[in-house]
């Protein structure tokens, strides 16, 4: 008997209409990358910059898009559901969901309302799979 082992993606590729979002959970260095181009416009993450969170849907993985002090603050939250792949040149399609959120707080002491919380709800298609990194001419499989 040959065992199998699988392992999960290195890398996830998430798209919706203008939205694309790549995330990888550990570069060659560990730290975890997320980079998202959109309709709030072109960012990258490393580290301790993106929160996760092991939730009932998978993982959660949240970043901050836009800050304006205390005042407004948008933020993106992707679900990542658990997914294994046999080979390490498998991938896997996937479908998940998503939220745009965005918080305003009142600008006077006299506004009795306090923050506004609106979101967008998004449907990602995925693509999980495994990559190769280059480090010093060594191939290195994460």
């Amino acid at each position: 008997m040959v065992a199998v082992q699988s392992a999960g993606p290195t890398l996830f590729e998430l798209t919706h209409e203008d939205t694309k979002i790549v995330y990888a959970p550990g570069a060659l260095d560990g730290s975890a990358e997320l980079h998202y181009d959109g309709p709030m416009g072109r960012y990258s993450f490393a580290g301790d910059e993106i929160q996760t969170h092991n939730s009932a849907r998978g993982l959660e993985i949240s970043v901050t898009l836009d800050r304006v002090s205390h005042l407004r603050t948008f933020t993106l939250t992707v679900f990542l559901p658990d997914l294994e792949l046999e080979d390490c040149r498998d991938e896997l399609s996937f479908r998940t969901v998503g939220i745009h959120a965005s918080r305003r707080r009142a600008m006077t002491a006299s506004a009795r309302v306090g923050a506004t919380l609106t979101s967008e709800p998004l449907e990602f298609e995925g693509l999980a799979r495994n990559i190769e990194y280059q480090a010093s001419g060594a191939t290195v499989l994460l």
